[in-house]
């Protein structure tokens, strides 16, 4: 865009860059990035003042993340919670079964561990913890089960190949 065509779009005020020198008229400067001109006079000042609210707006902002950031904290707390619980009380269950006879006596176990399965699979999909921490956790589970079994003389695992 031309000067003249600046200078009638901005009305009384002049533009100023590094070609044209400022005239008599009051100091408003034109920024191209390009030709490496910036802001001058008055303009300049109301920019600062304008710095200024966006620094009000920023810091808003900010706050608004920080009570956010609390309650998804408080939420992700909630379910990882829920998660060890379930899993303890397998742990728990499983200990207190010590020695089982038959596969039926683990069926209280196996709908506790159905339910951490579930906590943990609910986690994951809310992403509160990783894929790959489920997995493990998961692992962990049928891996106290399988141990159970493997003492009991219920389970013998297949020979490695």
């Amino acid at each position: 865009m031309a000067t003249h065509q600046l200078t009638r779009a901005l009305g009384n005020m002049s533009v100023s860059g590094s070609r044209a020198p400022s005239s008599a008229a009051p100091s408003f400067g034109f920024c191209s990035c390009l030709r490496g001109q910036s802001l001058t006079g008055a303009e300049r000042r109301r920019s600062v003042a304008a710095r200024g609210a966006v620094a009000v707006f920023a810091k808003q902002n900010a706050k608004q993340r920080e009570r956010l950031a609390e309650k998804q904290r408080q939420y992700n707390k909630s379910r990882k919670s829920a998660v060890a619980t379930r899993m303890r009380k397998v742990f728990k269950a499983i200990a207190d079964l010590g020695q089982v006879q038959e596969e039926a006596a683990l069926a209280p176990v196996e709908k506790l561990i159905s339910e951490a399965y579930k906590e943990v699979d609910k986690a994951v999909s809310k992403g509160v913890i990783h894929k790959n921490t489920a997995a493990r956790r998961k692992s962990r589970l049928a891996a106290a089960k399988r141990s159970t079994l493997i003492n009991s003389g219920l389970y013998t695992p297949a020979p490695a190949a």
